[in-house]
């Protein structure tokens, strides 16, 4: 009742403070992030170390153990879940809802720092604040025109470094995942009948192979010059079989002479299909409260840009197959139409 009395006795001050709450209603509805449903789930951030060849077992050795030592007793962290898969390693951090993700990504990166040694042909861990079960907000397919005779599972390294690159660099993404297609692989294949007959070892041809490679040896002065010492050992694929492998009858043996070099695709263990044909595929991740119209808005020009650039160029087609905002956008439609009739019928 008396605040009722006081609006009615100050009509200035009522008036006022009406703009005043409208103005700042206005500035908060615009900077509220959009999503398609609310953001309840606690802050993840998922560690990923890829060593090729390996197996289960020595992942979980090599890598997930080291790691999980030193990622123990972080400030706010609720779980920690591992998995030790075929040529990778993935360990999932949760949080609490409270926690400052900028720190918790730099103490991650800190104690990750304190893991001693990896194996030496395992990849640095990459860093993600996307948890493992997040939903893409985004899928696209990557085809091959019709004039372009190249198999599309041979494009994954330029899907890799060109699209997934640009999709990444986008605001509000935290990851972009790459599916289907083949990486590349310098294979060696042996001839058994040859190895034997000329009495090498394999594992000696494996050691061998294994040593191409640049090495630096420091620097050495020479008078008032500095020289940079540099053993350059390392083959190209059509020159490694030019590597002597033993000498015999004072004549060098190259592994040419034993063994088949080629680089070709890895073997094919997974494929994508659309329509009846080979193709590979490609999300976007979001990253926690962001704004997920900005986000698509901001792949939609990257898809216009690649395919009005480097998709041309190499003869690729980019579509998209799926897209979050449809359902976000309908549904704020809904609500303006539901909002308009409530006040008309009010």
């Amino acid at each position: 009742m008396y605040l009722t009395r006081a609006c009615l006795a100050n009509p200035r001050a009522l008036f006022v403070s009406a703009i005043l709450l409208f103005i700042f209603g206005t500035i908060s509805l615009f900077r509220l992030p959009i999503q398609l449903t609310p953001e309840l789930e606690e802050p993840e951030i998922t560690i990923t170390t890829i060593w090729r060849s390996a197996s289960p077992n020595e992942v979980e050795t090599e890598i997930i153990e080291p790691q999980e030592d030193v990622l123990r007793g972080l400030p706010g962290l609720t779980e920690i879940r591992a998995k030790a898969l075929e040529n990778r390693g993935e360990i999932n951090l949760t949080f609490a809802v409270d926690v400052d993700m900028r720190r918790a990504l730099i103490e991650v990166m800190n104690r990750l720092n304190q893991v001693s040694d990896y194996p030496s042909d395992a990849e640095e861990p990459s860093i993600s604040t996307v948890g493992e079960d997040a939903n893409a907000i985004a899928w696209f397919i990557i085809k091959t025109k019709k004039e372009n005779d190249r198999s599309i599972e041979s494009y994954k390294d330029f899907v890799e470094e060109v699209i997934q690159s640009k999709f990444e660099r986008v605001p509000g993404v935290a990851r972009s995942e790459v599916i289907g297609g083949r990486e590349k692989e310098l294979r060696i294949t042996y001839d058994p009948y040859k190895v034997a007959h000329l009495g090498i070892e394999i594992n000696k041809i494996i050691n061998l192979a294994a040593t191409s490679k640049d090495i630096s040896g420091g620097f050495a002065d020479v008078g008032k010059r500095k020289y940079s010492i540099r053993f350059a050992g390392k083959y190209d694929a059509d020159d490694l079989g030019q590597m002597i492998l033993m000498w015999r009858n004072d004549r060098p043996i190259y592994l040419r002479d034993v063994a088949k070099i080629e680089e070709r695709l890895v073997d094919k263990d997974s494929f994508v299909l659309t329509k009846g044909s080979l193709s590979i595929a490609i999300n976007a991740k979001r990253e926690t409260g962001v704004n997920v119209l900005d986000v698509m808005a901001g792949l939609k020009n990257v898809v216009d840009e690649l395919n009005s650039g480097p998709l041309e160029r190499a003869k690729l087609t980019i579509e998209q197959v799926y897209d979050e905002t449809l359902y976000i956008d309908r549904s704020i439609r809904m609500l303006g139409n539901n909002l308009g009739l409530g006040i008309i019928l009010s």
